[in-house]
């Protein structure tokens, strides 16, 4: 069995929409999405909690991509789920 690279995530080449529905059925392929956006709200609170308390890995700040959060929205992108919608008021909703 070959071992998946992890190493060039962020490289990845961005590829056709996957019908998740056709693999999974509606009801599976949105539990599979909507545990995809609460992943990706927790990193986004990770991160804003290891820039609260100054931790610098190295001396530089922690990004988006250190949480894997644009990985993330890519694999949303592909599904064809929504975009993420980040504005102020989407947060206070």
């Amino acid at each position: 069995m070959p071992i998946p690279n992890h190493a060039g995530a962020d490289a990845a080449p961005d590829r056709d929409a996957v019908e998740l529905e056709d693999i999974l059925g509606e009801g599976d392929a949105q539990l599979v999405i909507e545990a995809l956006y609460r992943l990706r709200e927790d990193k986004v609170d990770a991160l804003q909690n290891v820039r609260v308390e100054g931790l610098r890995p190295g001396g530089r700040a922690f990004e988006p991509r250190d949480f894997g959060i644009p990985q993330i929205d890519r694999l949303l992108a592909r599904l064809g789920a929504e975009p993420v919608d980040e504005s102020p008021s989407a947060a206070e909703r």
